[in-house]
């Protein structure tokens, strides 16, 4: 992991090591950086029990103001960049057959592809 020696972003003052280049070059050159909010699955070995949690890695904005990233991929593209180019996140199947049938490209939460459930995908078109 790269560290960076831009004490000036780090709260503490010191060099942090982050999890990619890109993440080192934005705390050193992006107008604004904060915190990941994504909630990320977590596990507490003492108990057994998995709990959310927000990642809290370093987040900046994507060029063009298209959204912003966290230096452990976690995305977000704001919903007019999103609806200009056709597309739209999607939590499950379900959800993902409901986009395709308004004909509009489902992507998963985590930017990847999606399985599609045909059956909702023909009621969201049977509406059209």
């Amino acid at each position: 992991m790269p560290v960076c020696g831009n004490r000036g972003r780090h709260p503490d003052g010191k060099p942090v090591a982050h999890a990619s280049v890109d993440a080192v070059r934005a705390c050193c050159l992006a107008d604004e950086v904060w915190a990941c909010q994504w909630l990320v699955a977590r596990f507490n070995h003492e108990d057994g029990e998995e709990y959310a949690a927000e990642c809290g890695g370093l987040s900046w904005h994507l060029p063009d103001n298209r959204g912003h990233t966290c230096e452990h991929g976690h995305d977000h593209i704001h919903a007019d960049v999103r609806e200009r180019e056709g597309w739209d996140y999607a939590a499950d199947p379900d959800e993902a057959g409901l986009l395709a049938g308004r004909d509009v490209h489902p992507v998963a939460m985590n930017g990847g592809a999606i399985e599609i459930n045909h059956q909702a995908m023909r009621y969201a078109a049977s509406f059209a």
